[in-house]
């Protein structure tokens, strides 16, 4: 039973992950909004510590104490979720400083959930690498942003560039069953090296014995300008998106941009980041991912759903706040909470 759920999970998500897929739910909803699934797909975090200082990132320029989210606070939000085929476990803190957070990750895999993660690899030590190569991250994005030593430090301060290298390497030669990509988080100190980035991966990739055939450079620009980091946002040029995907296709190398950089957005109304609710490790639960990394998390709290630890997700999720965002993106109006974002457009 347990192989045949697990068919079922990589055969859902391998639809999640398809525009197809994506497509025909959102011309059902729209045609049939009294039959909005329950969500089979969530985002948790489960820190806002980190011991670095990335120059993009608002947890740098945060003042509220960083929290550890418990293995029961999880497991009591993980099992709201009967159907639960996909979990994101990247948060505005650094994972693995959780002393709970393999064994959370554990749980999902004991119940046959498909795991998402992006990390910086600067806590992933060798113990840690041998225990996440048993436990299997169905997609792990290495977060690297910078081709050398000296861009990669000034836009991640406090980590090393000797130590990150060590640590993806060592994952690599062991790991088993996982689709490992790359995620470059572009900004002004970067800028420069997305072409050499991909030359970067694309060692990677020759020293992977064919582990990294079908890996993927995913690059988005910083998410939001907010005051603190005015001066390093940036828009992609055209003729650095070319060099790079000249350099790609040079070398074999697949690369894919990020929803926030295409200068002209989409409609609301093709939304569909609000089947994937976000809870903060705190317990609020938000809409999707897109508002973090705007330096708002009170005005988040405030605009939140509900929280999960006060209210059931259920009642949440059939809540009136829930609904009226539903409604307004249905007719594709900016709902109050996502008045932030900057993947979608529609009336305000």
């Amino acid at each position: 039973m347990g192989k045949l759920n697990n068919l079922i999970t990589q055969i859902w998500n391998k639809g999640f992950y398809s525009d197809r897929m994506r497509t025909f739910v959102l011309k059902f909803m729209r045609t049939f909004p009294v039959f909005i699934p329950y969500p089979q797909c969530i985002e948790v975090e489960t820190s806002t510590a980190c011991n670095l200082k990335c120059i993009m990132c608002e947890n740098t320029y945060w003042k509220e104490p960083p929290k550890f989210m418990t293995l029961e606070q999880f497991k009591y939000i993980v099992d709201q979720f009967p159907k639960l085929r996909w979990i994101g476990l990247t948060g505005i803190g650094e994972s693995f400083l959780n002393p709970d957070f393999l064994n959370m990750l554990e749980y999902v895999r004991s119940k046959n959930i498909w795991i998402e993660l992006y990390d910086n690899f600067y806590n992933i030590d060798k113990e840690t690498a041998d225990r996440l190569v048993d436990i299997v991250i169905n997609r792990f994005y290495v977060s690297l942003d910078g081709a050398t030593k000296e861009t990669y430090e000034k836009v991640r301060v406090g980590s090393n560039w000797e130590k990150v290298m060590e640590n993806v390497k060592y994952y690599i030669k062991n790991m088993k069953k996982t689709k490992l990509d790359f995620h470059y988080i572009v900004s002004k100190p970067n800028l420069h090296e997305l072409p050499q980035y991909v030359e970067l991966v694309d060692g990677f990739k020759k020293e992977a014995n064919g582990k990294l055939d079908n890996t993927e450079i995913w690059f988005t620009r910083v998410l939001h300008g907010f005051k603190e980091i005015e001066g390093i946002y940036t828009e992609i040029p055209d003729d650095i998106i070319k060099k790079t995907e000249a350099k790609a296709k040079e070398l074999g190398v697949k690369v894919r941009w990020g929803a926030d950089v295409p200068k002209t957005l989409p409609p609301v109304k093709n939304c569909m980041a609000w089947l994937q609710p976000f809870i903060f490790v705190t317990g609020h639960v938000v809409p999707c991912c897109t508002n973090n990394e705007a330096n708002m998390r009170e005005t988040q709290k405030k605009f939140a759903m509900g929280n999960i630890f006060e209210t059931q997700f259920k009642e949440i999720w059939n809540g009136p706040k829930y609904k009226a965002l539903r409604r307004a993106i249905r007719n594709n109006r900016i709902p109050v909470y996502c008045t932030s974002c900057n993947i979608f457009e529609g009336e305000k």
